[in-house]
Order: structure tokens, then sequence, then C-alpha cells
């Protein structure tokens, strides 16, 4: 099969566990787009959040990002795609976080808001510190988000939902699920991603490789959590890496020997597209 399109998870898949985009990874990306194979992200993390790894690389197609709610050009923000969450279902969610007692984060149009600055959130202050300014996600700390779902100026694309208990994260997946005009999926396991309904990477893929004149045949997928699994399943070949979800394993046509610290998107590339 000559494939045409490569697409990457980023955490846990393309970068290591230090958050590092290794060289070796990097050059296997080159010989990929040198070999006329398009090379793409597809993450839950915002876009603002990637714009120092994308300096590395040549990307010539938008970036998915917010699980595919939002699919767009980093740096000139051009929009190919926004799918923005319905306002009276967020407040739905906002009231369950409170009532589960678990910290959220909305991800908008060009900011990430919050109600306290929980320790996710100073991670993100902290790193901002160490960015070049065009680097530099914009964090706003609000006393409630109900107001910036009814009342903000921008999009919103994506609530996160973090628990430091283990075992909490599935009961929640499973309420919010039950709310018409909602997706929710686990993208780590302390983390829960919400998004429109109908909204996850496989989505926002189909919607992009469709305008490139890419069929499902002719892409390659790889990822590591169950935010992948559609991802993984929608495209012609499906990869998880070796330290990837049992679950997701289970559903991919093939798995790395490598996993993320070793470089297993390299291998991928190597393996499955050059060997």
């Amino acid at each position: 099969m000559n494939y045409k399109l490569f697409v990457a998870d980023m955490d846990g898949t393309l970068l290591n566990d230090d958050k590092k985009l290794t060289e070796k990874n990097i050059q296997s990306i080159r010989k990929l787009q040198n070999f006329g194979i398009q090379f793409a992200i597809a993450t839950g993390r915002h876009d603002s959040m990637i714009k120092g790894y994308l300096k590395h690389i040549d990307l010539q197609v938008p970036v998915i990002s917010c699980n595919g709610a939002i699919v767009r050009e980093p740096f000139s923000d051009q929009v190919f795609l926004s799918e923005a969450l319905p306002k009276e279902q967020s407040l739905n969610v906002i009231d369950i976080c409170k009532e589960k007692n678990v910290d959220f984060h909305i991800y908008g149009h060009d900011s990430i808001f919050g109600e306290s600055l929980s320790n996710k959130m100073l991670y993100y202050q902290d790193l901002n510190k160490t960015l070049p300014s065009d680097e530099r996600t914009k964090l706003v700390t609000v006393p409630d988000c109900k107001d910036i779902v009814v009342n903000g100026s921008e999009p919103l694309y994506k609530f996160i939902i973090i628990s430091d208990r283990n075992n909490y994260m599935p009961p929640i997946i499973d309420r919010i699920s039950d709310i018409e005009g909602l997706t929710a999926c686990q993208s780590m396991p302390m983390f829960c991603d919400v998004m429109k309904g109908g909204i996850s990477k496989a989505y926002a893929l189909q919607k992009l490789s469709e305008s490139l004149g890419i069929k499902r045949n002719e892409i390659v997928a790889i990822g590591d959590q169950l935010n992948d699994l559609e991802l993984i399943e929608y495209a012609g070949l499906g990869i998880a890496v070796a330290n990837a979800e049992d679950e997701l394993k289970e559903k991919a046509d093939a798995v790395t020997i490598s996993d993320n610290n070793e470089d297993a998107v390299a291998e991928a590339i190597e393996s499955f597209l050059f060997n």
C-alpha cells in the first residue's frame, strides 16, 4: 500500500515522558516528508501548546487539536474546522465537576480558562515562563466558568477534567456521556476530555483527509490512549505504541516494539513504511 498521510498523537506517542521530541523522531518524520508522505498531528492539547515542537517539523497540513474539535494552522490561525461546545450542556458539565469536587479547565479558541490555579494550571504557568512569547498559552483564571460559557467572546472547544483519585474518572465519563450533545473520553488515566457530541480525532481526520484527497486506506495513525481509539480504527493502518492502553493494542493493526521513550514513532515509520 502506498500511504500518503501519517498521523501521530503527541503525549505518550510522539513525545517521550519528559515531553521531548527526540532527534530520531524528527529525522524519521523528515524522511517521511521527503518521500512525499504528509505528516499530521492529532492531539488532545490546545494547539498553542505545541508550537515549540512544530518549529522542528515542516508541517504542511493543519493541526488536529482539542481531540478534533478544532483543526487549524497553528501559526497563521487559519481555521479549517471548528466545533464548539453547546452552552447548556457545558453548564451541566460544570455542575457535575463541582458536585464531584474535581478540577476542570475549558479550552477556548485562544485561551485556557479555569476557576483556580490548580496544579495543572500552575504547571502551564511555569512552562510559559520558559518559552518565547509566541509559544506561550494564554491562561485565564475567572471566578466562575459559567460566565465564560454564557457570556464569553470566544468559542469553547473542550473541557479537561482532572482527578487525582484512581478509578474516579470512569463514573464521571459515564455520567457526562449520558448528556445529549456531548462526547466524553479518557485521554489519560486521570483525565477526561469533553467535546461536542460526535467529535473525535477520527472525525477531524476524516474531514481533513477528504479535503486533501486522501483515502482511509492511504492513512497511517499511531497513538497510545483511549482517545486515539477511533483514530487508529479509522486509518488504513492503525498502530499502537508499546506503552499504549491494552484496549488500544487489541484494536490496533500493529503494535510497536518500542515505547514512547524509545522513539516508537520512528520505529513505526521505518518498519511499516520503509521496510
